[in-house]
């Protein structure tokens, strides 16, 4: 318990927080890609039952605070129809918005260097690899304690988390990149004025002068 309600805690206090500048124009384009990103964490992808989180590309466009708004409505939603608990819905949403927010951050600096497919594709790999692993530090801390009657030591299940985790996290990451990448790309040729700038932008020489 304590586990899941410090986490459903700390969301609270995030949505709070980010939710007193929302607009009835923001609502609309943040329900749009939560949309998206409840459509693709709904559908397996192969026998392994991974599922796609978007949460790269939806945190580029959205930033940090839309981000894990987005993440909170998804996973309640996705809790309501059955995936997943009710419990650990804020320490979904805190996963995929911590992800998502990485990736706001990082594609900001890349893309003063990169073309947009690429940054956005480096910095959702880079979200997607640190939300991978506050999962496991979550996962991982709560089997840390006792057994249950008959059940494997907790060092033993630490160790099977791992080995289990470990291959899933790796490809996670490279499917969510490649999959940002192609959004990237669509939106560099399509609509690339809804992709974030790039922090620190350079100065151009007249406006230095």
């Amino acid at each position: 318990m304590w586990a899941w309600a410090s986490g459903l805690v700390l969301v609270l206090a995030l949505l709070a927080i980010s939710g007193r500048s929302l607009t009835p124009q923001r609502i609309a384009y943040q329900g749009a890609l939560g949309g998206l990103m409840l459509a693709t964490n709904a559908l397996p992808l192969g026998p392994l039952e991974y599922h796609l989180t978007l949460a790269g590309p939806v945190g580029i466009l959205l930033g940090p605070r839309g981000g894990v708004q987005a993440a909170f409505a998804v996973s309640s939603i996705l809790a309501l129809m059955g995936h997943g608990g009710l419990t650990v819905v804020g320490l979904n949403a805190l996963v995929l918005g911590t992800g998502s927010a990485v990736a706001f951050a990082c594609y900001g600096m890349l893309a003063r260097a990169l073309r947009p497919a690429w940054a956005m594709a480096w910095a959702t790999a880079a979200g997607q690899a640190l939300a991978g692993a506050l999962w496991m530090v979550i996962t991982g801390w709560s089997l840390k304690g006792p057994s249950a009657p008959g059940g494997a030591p907790g060092l033993l299940r630490l160790e099977l988390l791992a080995g289990l985790a470990l291959p899933l996290w790796l490809l996670g990451i490279a499917v969510e990149s490649v999959v940002a990448f192609g959004v990237g790309r669509f939106l560099e040729r399509v609509h690339p004025a809804l992709l974030p700038p790039p922090t620190f932008r350079a100065l151009a020489p007249t406006e230095v002068a």
